[in-house]
């Protein structure tokens, strides 16, 4: 099966098949600036969907403590991702597509080495939502 990963405005991509492939990638995406992560997309580009979107997973990449995860299944239903143990916090920022925002408190309850784990378990699981996290149904 393959992924593509992209991150930023052109500044990333790659296609991938293995987690030795994904982890190469990921390996290779810095911070924009100090503390502000990339929103990486991974999207799933050979699993059927009813959804007008093929499935994917976004992850951020480059905050030292922070990270979040969204999900959007192959039937089109979607997800933030969150470890229960993590509290909320604020002033953490991501890249979207060359545009930097700021995550509401409660995206941010991942870590960076959770956020990669989930991105794993996606390429792992045929695109399934990640088990490594409980999940927050975003509204449709």
């Amino acid at each position: 099966m393959s992924y593509q990963v992209s991150w930023g405005r052109d500044v990333g991509s790659a296609t991938i098949s293995t987690i030795d492939e994904l982890n190469a990638v990921l390996d290779t995406i810095g911070p924009v600036e100090e503390d502000i992560a990339y929103s990486v997309a991974i999207t799933a580009l050979d699993v059927a969907h009813t959804a007008t979107i093929p499935p994917l997973l976004e992850i951020g990449i480059g905050h030292p403590q922070r990270s979040f995860v969204y999900h959007v299944g192959a039937d089109g239903t979607s997800a933030w991702g969150y470890q229960p143990d993590l509290p909320a916090t604020p002033d953490v920022y991501a890249d979207y597509g060359g545009v930097v925002s700021e995550l509401w408190p409660e995206r941010a309850r991942v870590t960076p080495t959770t956020a990669r784990q989930a991105a794993q378990q996606f390429l792992t699981n045929n695109a399934q939502r990640p088990t490594c996290l409980r999940w927050d149904p975003a509204e449709q």
